[in-house]
């Protein structure tokens, strides 16, 4: 009885072993940080192509110091460009 008991066990753990399946890999995610934005006065420091759209990504140093990215159609601002962004979210010349 003992014997069969042994076996019993050893099959139930083989089987265990066997039933496990490894968690399918993960897909790589993007990972966006959004970055509250703040109107007020900059600088173009670099015209850079948006992610996966026809936008351009310009990288603006404020004048506080801060460097805000903001995603635009125009192609009208160019790096060392001085620019405004308004509290309705317009990019214009100051």
């Amino acid at each position: 009885m003992a014997r069969l008991a042994a076996a019993f066990f050893i099959l139930v753990a083989l089987g265990a072993c066997n039933s496990y399946q490894q968690p399918p890999a993960a897909e790589p995610q993007l990972v966006t940080r959004m970055v509250p934005y703040q109107p007020g006065n900059g600088v173009v420091q670099a015209v850079i192509p948006a992610p996966q759209s026809a936008l351009q990504r310009l990288e603006i140093r404020m004048d506080d110091g801060k460097v805000q990215y903001v995603d635009t159609e125009s192609r009208e601002f160019s790096r060392g460009s001085r620019i405004q962004l308004t509290e309705d979210r317009l990019i214009r010349r100051p």
